[in-house]
């Protein structure tokens, strides 16, 4: 497809641009992206979609390196966060359990086992499998974000409506929103990392990623999740377990 130039880049990543277009968002890959990681992060979508963890509808275009979405209209709560907004943590840990609390019945994601490893050294895989497989025996899986943080919640403009859209049921491009869909609270992006896992590599992750770019948000995420793994019956040494899985990972993507 072709843009007729009245486009608006709204974010820049590594391997995509995001533009603002006739009422949509486009994620414009650069051509060495192979197709066949932006069908699964389509698949993704899909899944979240399913069980409505998200109301972003995914659409094709006539290039497989170029995806429609609708857009929301807001902020990054990242934004809001630098601003002193405390409760945006808060708002993480809600979103935490959301996602933790959907149900994964007939949900298409695959487990974290399945691709955990790629990339990584013999020795790496040495480390990080045996305590997926002991983390995954011992505690419940679930759907896992596995990328949360504040750039992934968006805070969308507009007062809060009743959030139809959030319903699997709603399809259809014509129902799905476009600059004003009716979006919740707030919506939670990016589920190319998703897997299905136990809890705790969600918040390990999490906790890897504020480890790496801010101490003092790193001190109170630890804060603000304590009750939450207390709840799940995480001991410490299981949660440190997952944080070196998480940052072996996480090291790998850079």
């Amino acid at each position: 497809m072709e843009f007729d130039g009245s486009q608006v880049l709204i974010g820049k990543g590594a391997q995509a641009d995001v533009f603002r277009y006739q009422g949509y968002a486009y994620k414009v890959y650069r051509s060495s992206y192979p197709a066949e990681w932006i069908a699964f992060e389509k698949d993704q979508q899909k899944a979240v979609n399913g069980a409505g963890l998200c109301p972003v509808r995914y659409y094709d275009t006539d290039d497989d390196h170029i995806i429609k979405m609708d857009l929301i209209d807001g902020e990054a709560l990242e934004k809001k966060v630098r601003e002193g907004y405390i409760e945006g943590f808060g708002i993480l840990a809600e979103a935490f359990r959301k996602i933790h609390a959907a149900s994964v019945e007939g949900i298409r994601m695959p487990p974290l086992m399945a691709t955990a490893g790629m990339g990584l050294t013999e020795e790496e895989k040495d480390t990080i499998f045996p305590i997926i497989e002991k983390l995954s025996g011992k505690y419940p899986s679930c759907i896992c974000h596995l990328d949360m943080h504040f750039l992934n919640i968006m805070l969308p403009h507009g007062e809060k409506e009743e959030a139809s859209q959030c319903s699997p049921a709603a399809d259809h491009e014509e129902t799905a929103g476009r600059t004003d869909p009716a979006f919740p609270e707030y919506v939670i992006i990016d589920w190319m990392n998703a897997r299905i896992a136990p809890a705790v590599f969600d918040y390990a992750r999490t906790y890897v990623i504020f480890d790496e770019f801010s101490r003092e948000g790193l001190a109170i995420y630890k804060q603000v999740i304590a009750d939450d793994i207390k709840n799940l019956g995480i001991s410490d040494e299981d949660f440190h377990e997952a944080v070196k899985v998480c940052a072996i990972i996480r090291n790998r993507e850079k």
